[in-house]
């Protein structure tokens, strides 16, 4: 009973592929390796060109800009020993944000005294004269209300027509260079050079017989492309083959189709009636 027990030793044994033998005949070798042809060595120059640009692009800084969130704009007259006032509120957060006043005064000297109220305190710019430009930095001030006056109280005699217009900015980030070089880098030159790798990349059976050196090259709709001793035949195969090989043209090789219905699903290769290898 004992002697249907196999060992252990059998069982840690590499097993070899059913067809495929584990010793080749004498003079014959077959291997197989992957093989990039000219498409796939283009998809890799792609791929190279993409990693440089996102690398490019990710050491950009990033530029700033001031973008406009809100404006109020309004015009009226300001009688002698009188002011106006314009308030703005801001919330939380308020980093990156501007308040910028643009003032056209006329009539007297067209000056105008102009004070805000802030949520730290007020602050007086004194008598300014038209073309009037003010910046308050709201990220400094805080959050809560702020009150632009207007006041002609200096002034006994003359009114002043005074035309305003307030704004309030957000800082944002423009990141459009580096958006348009990653999607170059990914979507034009990535994607594109693994699938030229995909299509270029073929695996490539060496079948040795003696001195004689047959190459197979799997291509499109599964027909095979071969090479004798360096030299490509015209003739893509979609058939079965036979030819003699060796020093002394003794050998007999056959590689077959092997098939599903109309597919092609790969090929094997036999040398003197002996299957020696597969394709892929």
């Amino acid at each position: 009973m004992s002697e249907d027990v196999p060992s252990i030793r059998d069982l840690t044994r590499p097993k070899t592929p059913r067809g495929v033998p584990r010793v080749y005949p004498e003079g014959v070798r077959f291997s197989k390796r992957w093989v990039l042809f000219k498409t796939a060595w283009v998809g890799v120059a792609l791929i190279i060109i993409a990693f440089f640009l996102m690398g490019f692009a990710s050491s950009l800084s990033p530029e700033y800009y001031w973008d406009p969130s809100n404006q109020w704009s309004d015009s009226w007259v300001i009688k002698p020993s009188q002011e106006w006032y314009h308030s703005w509120t801001f919330k939380e957060p308020v980093e990156g944000k501007l308040l910028e006043i643009n003032v056209s005064v006329s009539g007297g000297n067209n000056d105008l005294r102009i004070y805000i109220d802030t949520p730290k305190g007020r602050m007086d710019y004194g008598k300014l004269t038209s073309p009037i430009h003010i910046k308050v930095n709201v990220t400094k001030y805080g959050a809560g209300k702020y009150t632009i006056h207007y006041d002609n109280s200096f002034s006994v005699i003359t009114s002043k027509s005074v035309s305003v217009i307030e704004t309030a900015y957000v800082l944002k980030e423009d990141t459009t260079d580096k958006e348009v070089l990653y999607f170059t880098a990914i979507v034009l030159l990535l994607i594109p050079g693994l699938i030229l790798i995909g299509a270029g990349t073929r695996k490539v059976a060496t079948l040795v017989v003696d001195d004689d050196v047959i190459e197979a090259k799997l291509v499109a709709r599964g027909k095979l492309e071969l090479r004798v001793n360096n030299y490509k035949l015209d003739q893509r195969l979609d058939h079965a083959v036979k030819f003699k090989a060796g020093t002394e043209e003794n050998r007999i090789v056959e590689i077959k189709p092997v098939k599903h219905g109309w597919n092609t699903l790969g090929w094997e290769f036999y040398v003197d009636d002996q299957e020696v290898g597969r394709l892929p």
